[in-house]
């Protein structure tokens, strides 16, 4: 099986708990223009994505486009598309050819869905009216090692890019959300540096119709 239907999959979002309990605890559901309501905090001061994603582990937060303050997350969320501009700022301070960043740019997805509000951080008691779109999990090589191999007999491939720029932003959510793939990150400096990304831990970012789908298949073995 390589694709599912991910409406058959439309469970609460107390899922939430299952992924935390097999994974770790850093596991941030996220939802692109859900309905905001009291438990989410807005931040007062320009975040970098893979920050607000670190953010959300522990309190729900919602992002808007005011609010992003990292080039890399504004392209991959479709803020700003100017790759050439991107690909500049990297080649600069990745000491690289800009020409080949513009290259490897072209592989990472730009969210298509004009987007006004992100929900980080969701929780299980925040009912059915607040599923997640995908979520977002930092955890051990080991755990990811499992993963796959209940993946592998599920018939189903995980993306891992092999070049992790804007590993957080775009190799993983802008991937998963928008062409629904499991995507899996070593990190880049920035998501180590801003997100909190811990030396040990690898980056998992899981859409939700396969969230129960794993659920389900790991816990019979």
């Amino acid at each position: 099986m390589d694709t599912i239907d991910y409406k058959t999959f439309d469970k609460p979002a107390a899922i939430i708990n299952e992924l935390k309990e097999f994974f770790g605890p850093k596991c941030s559901g996220i939802k692109i223009n859900g309905e905001p309501n009291t438990f989410f905090n807005e931040p007062k001061k320009p975040m970098k994505f893979c920050e607000a994603v670190n953010y959300s582990f522990n309190v729900p937060i919602i992002m808007k486009e005011n609010i992003l303050d990292c080039p890399g997350a504004r392209r991959s969320l479709g803020f700003d598309r100017d790759s050439d501009k991107l690909a500049k700022t990297i080649s600069k301070n990745a000491h690289m050819p800009r020409d080949y960043i513009r290259e490897l740019l072209n592989d990472v997805p730009v969210i298509n869905t004009t987007i006004k509000n992100i929900l980080m951080g969701i929780t299980a008691d925040m009912g059915e009216n607040t599923i997640p779109d995908v979520y977002i999990i930092y955890t051990r090589p080991d755990k990811i090692m499992k993963f796959i191999h209940t993946l592998t007999r599920m018939k189903i491939k995980p993306k891992i890019p092999p070049y992790n720029l804007n590993s957080i932003c775009g190799s993983v959510f802008s991937r998963a959300y928008q062409n629904r793939e499991i995507t899996i990150s070593f990190g880049c400096p920035d998501s180590r540096k801003y997100g909190g990304v811990k030396n040990d831990e690898v980056i998992l970012c899981l859409p939700n119709e396969y969230a129960e789908y794993f659920i389900n298949e790991n816990s019979v073995t």
